[in-house]
């Protein structure tokens, strides 16, 4: 709070009141040759000779040396001062109104339904098997702890199991790979070195022929050798072929069977169906439908004739209108057929023929 300003003039024309004060002690604060006492009633007797500098310093300025200290602001600091004050009164009615209320509980009787002698058993018996309780759970952790490493310790091996498996497979496949690779070029050196002996000149083949007697049968049961097993692979081959073929007749024929169950189901649907709707359309034309005669018509079932049970009944049934409506009904009837036979016919003429 306190400002420091340096004085501008301050020389021989300088104001009295702009000259600064010469302070009669040494430049740390002490006297050159008073003591404390002496010091003390000095200051009590310059207190009443000199009232103009009192005011001066009560007024808020004293120069000391080149600086002069100017007091802090009294109206500023009322203020700071009454705010703080006025917080303070502030927290302390936030306190007031926020303080813990006491807590109001029903009172009741602790311990529960239970007698102090029930209790004490009980406790009784649990200290008894505190500790067999306390080796139970030990030897239970212990075991869940060693299921856990024994199925770690599975997982671990059928990993290293099918890395094992992976590796044998891989071992396996180039060891054919490279049998493979051997044998052709076994081949291919066999069948050059067997074009250089065929190109070669008769003479000479001549004059090696006594000396070449068991080469050349080495030779030839070489090519037996290799004839025999081509005649075999072709003898696998052609079973192979004959197996094949074989299954192709199997489903082929299989796949005919199924064709022929599923037209022969849908004809009979085709005809149940046609059935029930002559059946509906003969009750429709006679006048007191199928509950004049004690008939029964159930499209669920698969004889739509139910009460009636055989053709017999069914054909009665028929005949026992009157003449005119008979007729009419036989006409639809008919005409009904032939529609719908025109229209198998169309759909499934594999299935009709």
């Amino acid at each position: 709070m306190y400002t420091r300003s340096r004085v501008v003039s301050s020389g021989l024309g300088a104001s009295p009141a702009s000259r600064p004060t010469r302070d009669p002690r040494g430049p740390y604060g002490r006297h050159g040759e008073l003591g404390p006492l002496e010091d003390r009633r000095q200051g009590l007797e310059a207190a009443p000779e000199s009232p103009s500098r009192e005011s001066i310093v009560h007024a808020g300025q004293r120069h000391t040396s080149a600086y002069t200290l100017i007091a802090p602001n009294v109206n500023r600091r009322n203020q700071i001062q009454r705010i703080a004050e006025q917080e303070l009164a502030n927290l302390e009615k936030w306190k007031e109104q926020n303080r813990a209320k006491p807590v109001h509980l029903v009172p009741r009787r602790l311990g529960g339904s239970q007698s102090e002698t029930e209790v004490r058993q009980k406790q009784q018996l649990q200290l008894m098997q505190s500790k067999y309780q306390q080796k139970l759970k030990r030897e239970e952790s212990v075991r869940i702890k060693k299921e856990a490493e024994e199925a770690e310790l599975q997982k671990m091996k059928a990993i290293q199991r099918e890395k094992s498996n992976k590796l044998e497979e891989k071992k396996r496949l180039q060891e054919n790979l490279r049998r493979e690779a051997f044998r052709e070029h076994q081949q291919y050196k066999t069948t050059e070195f067997l074009s250089k002996l065929n190109v070669e000149s008769p003479d000479r083949s001549a004059c090696q022929s006594a000396v070449c007697g068991p080469q050349s049968s080495t030779w030839a049961r070489i090519w037996a050798y290799r004839d025999s097993l081509r005649a075999e692979e072709n003898r696998k081959l052609q079973k192979m072929k004959d197996e094949q073929h074989q299954k192709s007749e199997l489903l082929e024929l299989k796949r005919q069977q199924q064709e022929e169950e599923r037209a022969k189901v849908q004809q009979t649907e085709h005809r149940r169906v046609n059935n029930a709707f002559l059946d509906r359309l003969q009750g429709k034309s006679q006048p007191g439908g199928l509950e004049q005669s004690g008939g029964c018509w159930n499209m669920n079932s698969g004889n739509s004739w139910s009460m009636l049970g055989n053709d017999s009944k069914r054909k009665n049934f028929v005949t026992t209108g009157r003449p005119a409506q008979r007729a009419v009904v036989v006409e639809i009837t008919m005409n009904l057929m032939g529609h719908l036979s025109r229209i198998l016919l169309e759909i499934y003429p594999a299935v009709s023929s």
